[in-house]
C-alpha cells in the first residue's frame, strides 16, 4: 500500500504526508522520505493530514494489524510478522503412538497471483488485465505459503503497476466497469458504498468510510470523477485490507479468528475465492464458530470448489512441467492442451459433480477427451468436442494413467522409470531423498549393469545396490508398472529397440503389480499414500506443513473421517474446516 500511495502523491507532497509523526503507535518506524514516482493519476489534495488519515484506514481485526501490515510492505520485516507456522512446542511428539494437537500462530497472508486476478475479476468483471504479481515461494509443490506470501521491496512496484493498470483499465471500459451510470458524483459515492467493503471482505467502520470519503472530497477539487475513482481503485488494490488475508482473532494466548477472518478462510480453503454473500451474512451473524454451521457452509460451496481442487492435484502432482515436457518429447501443443483440459474436466466430474472419492480418481475406466487425445489413446469417441469416453481398463484408469501426469513425469530416452517412480514415492506419497551433490549417474550405470542393459535389469540393478537401493528399491519398481506407456503418454507394447515391455512387479507395502491400473487401486488403499493426500490438502488450503496424520491430531482426525466415509473428498474438506484448530490459533 504504501509504495502505492507515493505513486498517487507528487514528490513534495509524498515527503509532507509521510513525515514520521503521531499517527503511529510507538515503537512502529516509518521512514522519512521514500521512492516518490510522478504519475498521470490524481494527488491528495488539501492538507497532508487527509492522506496521513488514509494511510491509518486500514483496520482489521484488531486494530493493532496497521502497524504491522505497514512494516511488512514497507519493510518486509521478519521480525514483526514472525514465520507462520506451528507454535515452538507444539512439534510432532518422539513418544511413539503420540500426537500433537498443533495450532498455527496468528498469521497475515497475502493472495496468491490467481487469487489477486480472481479478486479482482469478482469486483470489476471479466476481462481485467492479469496482473502477473509473484508468486510465494512453494513448499514439496504446492504454492501460496502463507509464510512467504508478502509484499517487499523487491516487488512492491509489481503491485503498484498492476492497479494503475486494472484503475485505467476500468476507467477505459467505462461506468459501468465500476458499477455506475455514468462518471459523476453518484458514481463516487455509490462506489465507496460497495467497493471498500467488497474488497476488504468484511463490513467497513464508520471511521475507515469516512477517511475514503475524505479523501474522495479533496480529490473531487480538482479532479474530474473518472480520474477521482480511478485514484480510489489504486487505493483500494493497495491497501493490505484487499492484498492480505488475516488471521489474527481476538484473545491472547489462546486466539479465536473473528467470524470474517473464518468466513474468508473457509471461503479461500474450498473454492480458492473470496466468500459469497451467503457466506458473509453468516458472518454477519455471528454464526461460524459453530463447526456445523461451517460444515454447512463447506458442503455448500463444494458445488464451486472445481478451481481450487484442479490446482490442488495439479500442485501435489507435480503437473506444472506438462507443457516443458511435451515440448522436449516434441507432441503438438494442441494435444498438450486437450491433456491439461482433460485433466481439468476429470477433476470437476469426479470430485465436485459426481462427488466421488479417490478410488474413482485413481481408477475410473473413463476421462473426457477430443477426438485427437482420444486417438493419442486409441479409444473410441463418440463425435466432436469434449465429451466422456470409455478406456480399456487393462490398460488405463484413474488419473494417473492420464496423458497430463504421464507427460508430465515422462523424458525422451529411458529416464521415465525414474521420473514417475520418484513422483508417486516423493511426491504423492511424501518421501524426502537426498541425492550425493557429486553423483555422476552415468558412470553409475555403468558400474552396476552397463549401457546395454534392458530397462528392467538397470531398475534391478539399482534396487539392489547397497547406494542406490535405499530409493530406487521402492521407487524404481513403481515406475516400471507405467512403462506401457511411452514418453509422451501414448501405449507401446515394445521399446523403440523392439524389446518387450515388462510391467509385473513386486513393490514393498504395495504386493504384486501387474500394470499402471492396478498400481492405482493399490495406492487407494495405502495408508501412505492416504496420509500424503491428507497431509498436502491440509498444506494447500491452510498455507502451512501442519505434519502427517501419524503425528498430528487435526490431520489424523481428518484422515480417519476420509477413510470412514469410502475416501469422500467432501467428508475430508468438511473433516479439516470442523476442527477446532481451524480457527484457533496459539500465540508463542
Amino acid at each position: 500500500m504504501w509504495r502505492g500511495i507515493w505513486g498517487l502523491l507528487p514528490p513534495g507532497r509524498a515527503r509532507g504526508a509521510f513525515e514520521v509523526g503521531s499517527a503511529y503507535p510507538a515503537g512502529v518506524h516509518i521512514p522519512p522520505s521514500g521512492p516518490p514516482t510522478q504519475t498521470k493519476f490524481p494527488a491528495v489534495a488539501g492538507d497532508p493530514g487527509a492522506a496521513r488519515s488514509l494511510l491509518t484506514v486500514p483496520r482489521m481485526e484488531p486494530r493493532s494489524w496497521t502497524p504491522i501490515v505497514a512494516l511488512s510492505l514497507l519493510c518486509a520485516c521478519d521480525g514483526l510478522i514472525s514465520e507462520p507456522g506451528l507454535v515452538p512446542g507444539d512439534e510432532a511428539p518422539t513418544r511413539p503412538g503420540a500426537v500433537a494437537d498443533l495450532r498455527l500462530e496468528p498469521r497475515v497472508w497475502r493472495l496468491g497471483p490467481a487469487q489477486f486476478d480472481a479478486e479482482v475479476g469478482r469486483l470489476f468483471g471479466e476481462g481485467a488485465p492479469a496482473a502477473e504479481i509473484p508468486a510465494s515461494a512453494g513448499e514439496k509443490g504446492i504454492t501460496n505459503i502463507a509464510s512467504t506470501a508478502r509484499v517487499d521491496l523487491g516487488n512492491a512496484d509489481v503491485f503498484v503497476a498492476a492497479a494503475r493498470q486494472i484503475a485505467t483499465w476500468v476507467v477505459e471500459r467505462g461506468p459501468e466497469a465500476a458499477r455506475c451510470r455514468a462518471w459523476d458524483d453518484a458514481c463516487l459515492d455509490d462506489l465507496l458504498d460497495w467497493l471498500p467493503a467488497e474488497a476488504y471482505r468484511r463490513p467497513l467502520a464508520d471511521d475507515e468510510r469516512e477517511a475514503l470519503r475524505a479523501l474522495t472530497r479533496d480529490l473531487r477539487a480538482d479532479f474530474d470523477p473518472e480520474l477521482v475513482v480511478a485514484g480510489l481503485i489504486r487505493v483500494v488494490l493497495l491497501s493490505p485490507d484487499f492484498l492480505y488475508r488475516t488471521e489474527l482473532g481476538t484473545g491472547a494466548a489462546e486466539v479465536t479468528l473473528t467470524e470474517h477472518e473464518i468466513a474468508t478462510l473457509l471461503a479461500f480453503a474450498v473454492t480458492d475465492s473470496a466468500p459469497d454473500a451467503e457466506l458473509r451474512r453468516a458472518a454477519d451473524e455471528g454464526r461460524l464458530r459453530d463447526p456445523s454451521e461451517r460444515e454447512r457452509q463447506a458442503r455448500r460451496l463444494m458445488n464451486d470448489s472445481a478451481s481450487m481442487w484442479q490446482r490442488f492435484f495439479w500442485e501435489w502432482l507435480h503437473l506444472s512441467t506438462l507443457y516443458s515436457q511435451g515440448n522436449e518429447v516434441g507432441l503438438d501443443p494442441a494435444l498438450v492442451g486437450q491433456m491439461s483440459e482433460e485433466y481439468a474436466a476429470f477433476v470437476r466430474s469426479v470430485v465436485v459433480e459426481e462427488r466421488g472419492t479417490l478410488v474413482e480418481l485413481l481408477t475410473a475406466p473413463y476421462t473426457f477427451a477430443r477426438p485427437e487425445l482420444a486417438a493419442h489413446y486409441e479409444t473410441p469417441h463418440p463425435g466432436g468436442g469434449l465429451a466422456r469416453v470409455e478406456l480399456d481398463p487393462e490398460q488405463r484408469g484413474g488419473l494417473l494413467t492420464q496423458g497430463a501426469w504421464l507427460l508430465a513425469h515422462g523424458k525422451r530416452g529411458r529416464d521415465n522409470v525414474v521420473r514417475r517412480g520418484m513422483g508417486i514415492f516423493i511426491d504423492a506419497m511424501c518421501n524426502e531423498i537426498n541425492v550425493p551433490p557429486d553423483l555422476d549417474l552415468d558412470a553409475e550405470l555403468d558400474r552396476l549393469v552397463g549401457r546395454d542393459a534392458t530397462v528392467r535389469q538397470i531398475t534391478e540393478a539399482r534396487g539392489n545396490d547397497p547406494t542406490c537401493g535405499a530409493c530406487h528399491r521402492i521407487a524404481d519398481p513403481v515406475g516400471l508398472v507405467f512403462e506401457r506407456f511411452a514418453s509422451d503418454g501414448s501405449w507401446q507394447d515394445v521399446y523403440p529397440d523392439g524389446l518387450p515391455v515388462e510391467t509385473r512387479v513386486r513393490v514393498e507395502g504395495l504386493g504384486e503389480l501387474e500394470d499402471a491400473p492396478t498400481l492405482g487401486a493399490a495406492l487407494v488403499a495405502d495408508t501412505r499414500f492416504q496420509h500424503c493426500l491428507v497431509r498436502r490438502l491440509a498444506h494447500f488450503a491452510l498455507g502451512a506443513d501442519l505434519g502427517s496424520p501419524a503425528t498430528v491430531a487435526w490431520t489424523r482426525e481428518s484422515h480417519r473421517a476420509f477413510v470412514e466415509s469410502g475416501t469422500s473428498f467432501e467428508e475430508l474438506l468438511v473433516a479439516l474446516v470442523r476442527h477446532p484448530a481451524f480457527i484457533e490459533r496459539r500465540n508463542r
